[in-house]
């Protein structure tokens, strides 16, 4: 299953900056799930929690970056993701 997530800004935001968002992709390709976090320094963010195999576009600012939880038997696991890695072309045909 796909979700589709626009990121909360927190302050008003101008014309000029949600031109500027990009469409990113994210899928939890483990077998357990994950906390994501979308994080940018004007203060945007959103939080969810990814199932095992589920798929995440969402809208986020090129400049941010996806931080992704993950619980394990020996602990949690912190991976940051920049979000320009995480780009699609919303063009192409997917």
């Amino acid at each position: 299953m796909t979700y589709l997530l626009s990121l909360v800004t927190a302050r008003a935001a101008s014309p000029a900056k949600e031109s500027s968002k990009i469409l990113c992709y994210y899928i939890n390709d483990t077998s357990y799930s994950q906390i994501i976090r979308a994080m940018s320094g004007v203060g945007c963010h959103f939080e969810r929690v990814v199932f095992s195999r589920e798929r995440i576009l969402f809208e986020a600012f090129p400049e941010s970056y996806l931080e992704v939880y993950s619980c394990l038997s020996n602990g949690t696991r912190l991976t940051k993701i920049d979000c320009g890695l995480l780009h699609i072309n919303s063009q192409s045909n997917l």
